[in-house]
């Protein structure tokens, strides 16, 4: 064990920094406070292209530390992971999802959080990868917030991944079960001022028609069509979607002025607790 992972175990009321061989190599941020009993719940903060992962963590440690969560931010460097929000780079082969999941195992092994059922945020490009990672594995996920995702892949079985959920042509044991990831709460939150089509919006003919031309239209078109998944299944739809008061495409402006740490905590501690859910 290196010295960073000793410092998890000595030091788990600080944040601290991760980097571990892998191919490629494993770097990511870990909070655990000291108020995290064992089994603690673990949030997965997932970055955008901005790849200011320390960003993230800064700005959840206070509501961590209120509730007592572990919270781990992953970095996926450019250089490395390439379209990581695709979970799996077309061009390289590189798995971000693999990536993460081993982060996780890391982590929950040597801290003790729980990480079977995820807390999962994301934003902007990080929201993109949340959502195909719950599509992917949804039986680790308990609630995933996505804030501001460019693009989603839908629920249409007709098209190939990423745009819908076929994956059968791809070199990969990846698959997308609806009755599975349909069945985890998901909460898709958009700045209002959010309607720019900026250079780190994805642009394309197909999904403008198919989803819409702006992050605000985007998000409606998929949680419709998530909800109409989950009918035709007759199963009750878990996904809806709110807005980000008086904020555009900013990560820090979503925390500052509309809370959004606060907001995904409150819809983590409301999904992870025991019961039904309505």
């Amino acid at each position: 064990m290196n010295s960073a992972a000793c410092s998890l175990l000595r030091d788990p009321h600080k944040v601290s920094f991760h980097e571990f061989d892998g191919d490629p190599v494993r770097q990511y941020f870990f909070y655990q406070p000291a108020t995290a009993p064992l089994g603690a719940p673990l949030v997965v903060s997932i970055h955008g292209i901005a790849r200011n992962a320390a960003a993230h963590i800064y700005r959840l440690v206070d509501e961590a530390h209120r509730l007592g969560y572990c919270v781990l931010a992953p970095l996926f460097e450019k250089a490395k992971y390439g379209q990581y929000q695709q979970l799996i780079d077309a061009r390289s082969g590189v798995r971000s999802d693999l990536a993460l999941i081993d982060m996780i195992d890391r982590v929950s092994r040597a801290s003790g959080a729980d990480g079977e059922r995820l807390l999962l945020l994301g934003y902007s490009g990080g929201a993109q990868f949340a959502h195909r990672f719950v599509m992917a594995y949804p039986r680790r996920v308990a609630s995933a917030v996505l804030a501001a995702a460019g693009w989603y892949t839908m629920p249409d079985s007709a098209m190939a991944y990423p745009l819908g959920v076929d994956t059968s042509a791809m070199a990969t044991e990846l698959r997308l079960d609806a009755d599975a990831y349909l069945r985890v709460p998901m909460h898709v939150l958009v700045g209002d001022l959010d309607t720019a089509r900026d250079g780190s919006l994805r642009r394309s003919d197909l999904i403008d028609s198919s989803q819409g031309r702006t992050r605000i239209a985007r998000a409606r078109t998929w949680v419709s069509a998530m909800s109409a998944a989950a009918a035709a299944r007759d199963l009750p739809s878990l996904v809806d979607a709110g807005l980000l008061r008086s904020v555009g495409h900013s990560f820090t402006e979503s925390v500052e002025k509309s809370e959004l740490a606060k907001l995904a905590f409150e819809h983590f501690v409301r999904d992870a607790a025991p019961g039904p859910r309505v």
